[in-house]
């Protein structure tokens, strides 16, 4: 009961067009289950009737009870000004969550600069796609930024943990009182740096154990005062738009949801 049914139903479908052997067992009493937004759904199997079989894959829809938000510690992030978001990068950052941020964020009437923590303009992202930055980040650094978020990718995220002067910069953010954040693999990067002492943070499963801060597991996207923390790569829809929506309230968010065919709660 409450399964995703689109992930659910993709899942198998998907993977039975390209000729997959696709069972879906039921952890419930019967074979029939209701999703998380009422759609039915009748299992093949019992999830005891499968304990015997071998499988290649076992594959669990995860997004079934995960809350899209949680604000703790609320502030207001006021701004008098068209809101300035810095976005550092590197080689081996994930592209997915770079363009989404970037995308999101510039509809909402956002300025964003994406910086490279490299000599060059030029990255390369985890799945070799090639990525332009406006500017490397000494030329980023004597501007103020509102917010500055520091996107996934393991290798790349280490790369941004080098960096001297994005360091410097994270650290007169907080200083500051400004907003910073990170999304994915990166909440690890802004623990390392000093950054989540006595926060509430949401993060990639893989590297939660290694957190020492309160974590939220089950939510897609924690606010706690200036930071903003974002789960993985599928949340940053989420993530991007509760920025949007800190910035200039929910009415804009959910225009910007609805000018992506995104849905977005009514209030």
């Amino acid at each position: 009961m409450g399964t995703e049914e689109m992930e659910a139903v993709i899942l198998a479908g998907v993977l039975r067009r390209a000729g997959a052997d696709v069972t879906l067992a039921s952890v419930e009493d019967g074979l029939e289950v209701e999703a998380s937004y009422g759609t039915r759904i009748i299992a093949d199997k019992s999830i005891a009737a499968c304990a015997d079989q071998v499988f290649d894959l076992v594959a669990l829809p995860i997004d079934a009870g995960l809350e899209r938000s949680t604000e703790v510690n609320r502030v207001e992030w006021p701004f008098d000004h068209k809101p300035q978001v810095l976005i550092p990068i590197a080689n081996g950052s994930e592209e997915m969550e770079i363009i989404m941020l970037v995308a999101i964020l510039r509809r909402a009437n956002i300025n964003v600069v994406l910086a490279s923590v490299d000599e060059s303009t030029n990255i390369v992202g985890s799945q070799r796609m090639k990525i332009v930055a406006d500017k490397c980040i000494l030329g980023a650094s004597d501007s103020k930024y509102d917010l500055i978020i520091i996107p996934g990718g393991p290798e790349g995220a280490e790369l941004l943990h080098r960096s001297t002067a994005l360091k410097k910069l994270l650290k007169e953010q907080k200083q500051a009182s400004m907003m910073y954040g990170g999304i994915c693999y990166s909440p690890l990067i802004l623990q390392k740096q000093g950054l989540l002492q006595d926060k509430t943070v949401t993060a990639h499963p893989s590297i939660v154990n290694q957190l020492t801060c309160q974590v939220i597991e089950r939510s897609k996207v924690v606010i706690d005062g200036n930071l903003i923390t974002g789960k993985g790569l599928g949340t940053v829809m989420d993530f991007s738009l509760a920025i949007v929506r800190k910035f200039f309230g929910h009415g804009r968010a959910k225009g910007v949801a609805n000018g992506m065919v995104f849905d977005y709660p009514k209030s």
